[in-house]
């Protein structure tokens, strides 16, 4: 059989995951004979040995182990190596469902060149990954925002091929890089697209503390890489909307009038947030109606995050940027399935 997708999957300290990942793969529709599949295992754990355990069947797995570099330089040697027509790129932690490789490679095939992203959704049910699947839904599926979602890729290899690889996976992001692909590939005539009928289940924050950590690295992320004048932007829409409360308990002493014109900036917010997830029950997408307090709540934790994280950018404040962390282990992961 003739191989159709390669998939390129960095994992680091992903000896816990990597194997549900390769099951996934193993019942795709396409059939795995039809997949390459290369894992660059980074970490201190086994993380390549867990690889090597992967059901049989495909139609070439390779694993190679990297000594040095963060998660670009694993997706720069994996696409290095990658043979098939064409290429996807799968988070370690993501369980592909059974028909999504063919649905992605049905939306890379039709049409004009692009990058297409997938439907990842939390795989485990708590109050912060319900804010997660929120998100998503109002950035993607209400409202497709434009930008590339890291879980699950897809594109042809001729569009690799025909980039410096070291541009699209600079070494010196270890944050965001979905989203400087995306840019990157957007800025060379190759559209961004989203799938959502190429479903999955990923690992997402599951804790407010991982949900901060989280938020800390992917907004330092951002906030480095945009536009400083659009960065400007949401640090002073971030700014507004997270003053609201504190100046208006201050400007309460003085005037009751003053204070609720302070508070204006979030009650604004509060009601567009009300619409558009009328408007996911009204499209069928769920009603979410109960999130919506802890969701404003997380978001405004998010927007702080923002705001302290482009105050870095204007400083010159040097942060390193790693893997992302938090991972339940096995006796956690046992509790959160039964949580569920």
């Amino acid at each position: 059989m003739a191989l159709e997708v390669s998939v390129v999957i960095p994992a680091r300290n992903e000896s816990a995951a990597i194997g549900g990942c390769l099951a996934a793969l193993a019942r795709q529709s396409v059939g795995a004979g039809a997949l390459e599949v290369i894992v660059v295992a980074a970490g201190e754990d086994d993380t390549a040995g867990a690889a090597a355990c992967a059901p049989a069947g495909f139609g070439h797995l390779e694993i190679v182990r990297l000594e040095h570099g963060n998660k670009n330089v694993a997706l720069q040697i994996g696409c290095a190596r990658a043979t098939a027509p064409i290429v996807v790129l799968l988070d370690a932690d993501t369980e592909l469902a059974s028909d999504a490789v063919a649905e992605l490679v049905r939306a890379v095939r039709e049409g004009p060149e692009r990058a297409v992203h997938g439907a990842a959704t939390p795989r485990f049910d708590t109050w912060i990954s319900r804010y997660w699947e929120l998100n998503r839904k109002l950035l993607k599926d209400l409202r497709f925002d434009g930008t590339l979602s890291g879980e699950v890729v897809a594109l042809r290899r001729a569009t690799l091929a025909a980039h410096d690889l070291a541009a699209l996976f600079p070494e010196r992001r270890g944050a965001k890089d979905d989203l400087h692909l995306g840019r990157a590939l957007a800025a060379r005539g190759c559209p961004i697209g989203y799938m959502p009928t190429a479903r999955a289940t990923t690992l997402v924050p599951w804790t407010l503390a991982v949900l901060a950590t989280t938020m800390l690295r992917s907004r330092r992320g951002a906030m480095m890489q945009i536009p400083i004048g659009d960065a400007a932007m949401q640090a002073a829409l971030a700014a507004a909307l997270v003053g609201s409360v504190p100046a208006a308990l201050v400007a309460s002493r003085w005037s009751l009038a003053l204070a609720l014109v302070c508070v204006v900036p979030l009650t604004i917010h509060a009601g567009i947030l009300v619409r558009r997830v009328a408007a996911l029950r009204r499209l069928g997408l769920g009603n979410h109606y109960r999130e919506l307090p802890s969701f404003l709540l997380l978001d405004l934790l998010g927007r702080a995050i923002k705001l302290w994280a482009f105050i870095e950018r204007v400083v010159g404040r040097e942060v390193s940027h790693g893997y992302r962390g938090g991972r339940p282990g096995e006796v956690g992961a046992r509790r959160l399935r039964g949580a569920v």
